[in-house]
């Protein structure tokens, strides 16, 4: 993840809980209108009803307006590393956006379609339990901290300039702050940005296959470093984790 260019269901996360025509055209960016489609729409009425066959589609502004009052917003990062625990709840998927309200508790997976993106709708039967951005906290601050103390005894960078200097650029990355709505406390703001950066850093290193040069190097590399991507992908989704007061 790009601290630079977050995925697209933190960014919906972020601004899904006050409607803004601003917060949705920065989630659909310059490219066209997102759409819903899958087993809960929009039908005539303002409420939003489940498709007998799925295949309903609306525009997301339309289905974002349809299932407010919102009562609780947060993206879901899983990772393969991670383990069930709060997210197996959640089918296979690498993003989305959970979101409680008039619609009932919805999932929302972006599927790119073309220029833009298809997000998927999908009834939860059960709540996610809370994120818990105080422990995310820290759990991310030695994460973090961990890394780099891998990167440094893996030694990845050596010879490697242009990876070193990517990695320097990581650790002072900030979120575009045109992404963040106003309302975003500090320490979430904080907390995303170094979640970023930290899953930045070690999306960076595992890719790097030309940094390893045995498997059993690389299979060390992976052991370290997918465990914190893991910590990273939950903290950032906690940094966006809303409910209604």
């Amino acid at each position: 993840m790009d601290p630079l260019n977050p995925p697209v269901s933190i960014v919906l996360a972020l601004w899904a809980p006050s409607p803004s025509s601003r917060g949705l055209s920065l989630v659909e960016g310059p490219d066209g209108a997102h759409d819903v489609i899958g087993s809960v729409v929009t039908g005539g009425s303002d409420t939003p009803t489940a498709a007998d066959d799925g295949s309903g589609s609306v525009s997301l502004e339309q289905w974002l307006a349809s299932a407010r009052p919102l009562s609780r917003v947060s993206a879901v990062l899983p990772s393969p590393a991670g383990g069930t625990g709060t997210w197996g709840l959640l089918p296979d998927i690498d993003e989305g956006v959970v979101l409680e309200g008039a619609a009932g508790r919805v999932l929302l997976v972006p599927e790119d379609s073309g220029t833009s993106v298809s997000w998927h709708a999908e009834l939860l039967s059960s709540p996610l339990p809370p994120l818990d951005a105080a422990h995310a906290r820290r759990q991310v601050h030695a994460a973090t901290e961990e890394a780099i103390e891998a990167l440094i005894e893996l030694d990845l960078a050596r010879e490697r300039p242009e990876m070193a200097d990517a990695l320097n650029d990581l650790l002072t990355a900030v979120v575009d702050p045109r992404l963040v709505p106003p309302w975003l406390e500090r320490r979430d703001r904080e907390l995303l940005e170094r979640s970023l950066r930290l899953a930045g850093m070690c999306e960076l290193a595992l890719d790097d296959d030309g940094a390893a040069t045995t498997a059993l190097q690389a299979q060390r590399r992976a052991d370290v470093l997918r465990p914190l991507l893991a910590v990273a992908r939950h903290g950032a989704a906690a940094a966006t984790e809303w409910w209604a007061r």
